[in-house]
């Protein structure tokens, strides 16, 4: 097989082969000065943007420092944002910040005969930590803050009264059992 070659028949011509590098010295010394007329407007400016009238003789348009700014308004408190309460969850588990022992209420406690299912609030007034022997004010609530409003927790298909974590176990889950399924489609046959 023969094959032949051919050479582009247009061409480039350009006008100047190479490009003017040479600048004289006051090209270069032109750009860092300034002129000296601005700094002669700036002094004898004033600034009336803040004034509609038109100054007389007899006023001064330099205010004093002594002149306070504007007091500003407190801001208006809506009263509906005292209704606006997130929903806490009770789990029913109170831990003590002194040694970190957790009482529950679904299983009471058997050192000091309480049954299971008695309520914090209603345990005796003496009685204490079994571990660490604190009081009952040593215990704090390890209630579950659930995201929304408590106004809003009847609403939906039970997705408002989920907390935070169920709900992003319940997205990423979903995400992963639907990225699994899709996945499966290539293994049928």
């Amino acid at each position: 097989m023969a094959s032949a070659t051919t050479r582009p028949t247009f061409s480039f011509h350009l006008s100047h082969p190479r490009p003017n590098t040479h600048f004289s010295k006051s090209s270069f010394l032109s750009l860092y000065k300034t002129p000296k007329t601005q700094t002669h407007f700036t002094i004898r400016s004033i600034d009336v943007s803040k004034e509609d009238k038109r100054p007389t003789s007899n006023q001064q348009s330099i205010p004093t420092p002594l002149e306070s700014p504007p007091q500003e308004e407190e801001p208006k408190f809506d009263k509906r944002r005292l209704e606006e309460k997130f929903a806490v969850l009770n789990t029913g588990i109170y831990e003590c910040r002194s040694c970190g022992y957790k009482y529950d209420e679904a299983v009471g406690d058997p050192s000091y005969p309480i049954p299971p299912g008695l309520q914090f609030d209603k345990l005796p007034e003496d009685w204490r930590c079994p571990t660490c022997g604190a009081a009952k004010s040593f215990f704090e609530s390890k209630s579950v803050e659930i995201a929304g409003f408590a106004q809003n927790q009847q609403f939906g298909l039970g997705g408002n009264s989920l907390t935070s974590g169920q709900k992003a176990a319940l997205i990423y889950g979903s995400l992963l059992l639907f990225f699994a399924l899709f996945l499966s489609g290539y293994f049928l046959q």
